[in-house]
C-alpha cells in the first residue's frame, strides 16, 4: 500500500473518529453540561488545572494560540466563574489566573469524559491491539508536539 493511499486511509479513520466523539458530546452534554463544547477553553481548563496557575502568556505559549485569543478566553472563562485572576507578589503588573472550584468542577467533568471517550475507542480493540495502540498513539503524539 502507498503512503499516498494509508495518508488518505489514515485521514478517513480519523475524521470518523473526531465526528463519532463530537455526536457523543452533542448527545451527551459536554463537560456533563457544565460547558459548552468549546476545544480552546476544554484546553485552557486543561492546562491551568495541570499548572495549579499560570499566566495567560504561559497559556497561549504552551497551546500555541496568539495571546489575544487566551486573552479574550480566559475573560468568557472569568465570566462563567471557571477561572479567576491573581496579582503576581513579585510583579504587581502581571497577572496569574487558576480553576476556581466551579472551575475544577467542570475540568473534572470534561476530564470524565475523555476518559469515557477513550474507553469506547479502546473497547473495540482486543488487549494485544490496545496495548499496540495506546503505545503507538504516544509515539505520533510525541512526533507531533516535538519532545
Amino acid at each position: 500500500m502507498s503512503k499516498e493511499v494509508q495518508t488518505d486511509d489514515l485521514m478517513g479513520h480519523v475524521n470518523m473518529v473526531m465526528r463519532a466523539l463530537l455526536v457523543a458530546a452533542r448527545n451527551g452534554a459536554p463537560a456533563e453540561g457544565h460547558l459548552p463544547f468549546n476545544p480552546l477553553y476544554f484546553n485552557i481548563l486543561r492546562v491551568v488545572g495541570g499548572q495549579g496557575q499560570m499566566r495567560p502568556s504561559q497559556i497561549a505559549d504552551q497551546l500555541g494560540v496568539s495571546r489575544t485569543t487566551i486573552s479574550t478566553a480566559v475573560r468568557a472563562l472569568q465570566k462563567r466563574d471557571l477561572l479567576m485572576s491573581l496579582t503576581d507578589e513579585s510583579d504587581r503588573r502581571a497577572l496569574h489566573v487558576r480553576l476556581t472550584s466551579a472551575g475544577r468542577e467542570t475540568l473534572d467533568a470534561i476530564l470524565r469524559q475523555d476518559r469515557r471517550n477513550a474507553a469506547a475507542m479502546l473497547e473495540t480493540l482486543d488487549e494485544e491491539e490496545r496495548v499496540a495502540f495506546v503505545a503507538t498513539m504516544g509515539k505520533v503524539a510525541r512526533g507531533l508536539s516535538g519532545d
